[in-house]
């Protein structure tokens, strides 16, 4: 099954002299796992990654960015929504995958519900009650295991 992963960025950056890959740039918790998950050959290679970013929208994880500090709020969420809902629809289409999973606080996700209205794909939300719950489900999730994860349509 093809799927792709929509993690939300993260105020955690390394400060760089010069723009680098989204992926080598955020440097928070989930960003760490992800990392680690790749260098270990893990369950991420069975799924694709994209990126929300509060500035930038939907980015790849090679995408040269510099550092910024822009927070997604609610204006932010429904300032960016139609071209984040929009780019996620076609590169769902694009790359015709069957599952989406979604990584991404309350405001992340207001900007990118509804993207799969009209898509024959499942959309996933990683579970947790806290970031240490959420990113153990994440990182089972990567490894593989399903039980971290909510399905929501």
């Amino acid at each position: 099954m093809s799927t792709l992963l929509v993690q939300s960025c993260s105020k955690s950056k390394i400060e760089p002299d010069k723009p680098v890959s989204a992926l080598e740039l955020y440097s928070g918790y989930f960003f760490k796992i992800i990392k680690k998950s790749m260098g270990e050959g893990g369950g991420y290679s069975d799924c694709d990654l994209c990126i929300l970013s509060a500035k930038h929208g939907i980015i790849d994880p090679e995408e040269p960015i510099s550092p910024y500090d822009r927070r997604m709020d609610s204006h932010r969420a429904k300032e960016l929504g139609p071209k984040v809902r929009n780019e996620l629809k076609n590169r769902v289409t694009e790359k015709q995958y069957k599952r989406v999973v979604i990584n991404a606080g309350k405001e992340y996700r207001r900007a990118i519900d509804g993207f799969d209205e009209g898509l024959d794909v499942e959309t996933y939300l990683v579970q947790g009650d806290g970031i240490g719950l959420k990113g153990r489900s994440l990182k089972q999730f990567l490894q593989g295991e399903e039980s971290g994860i909510r399905k929501v349509n």
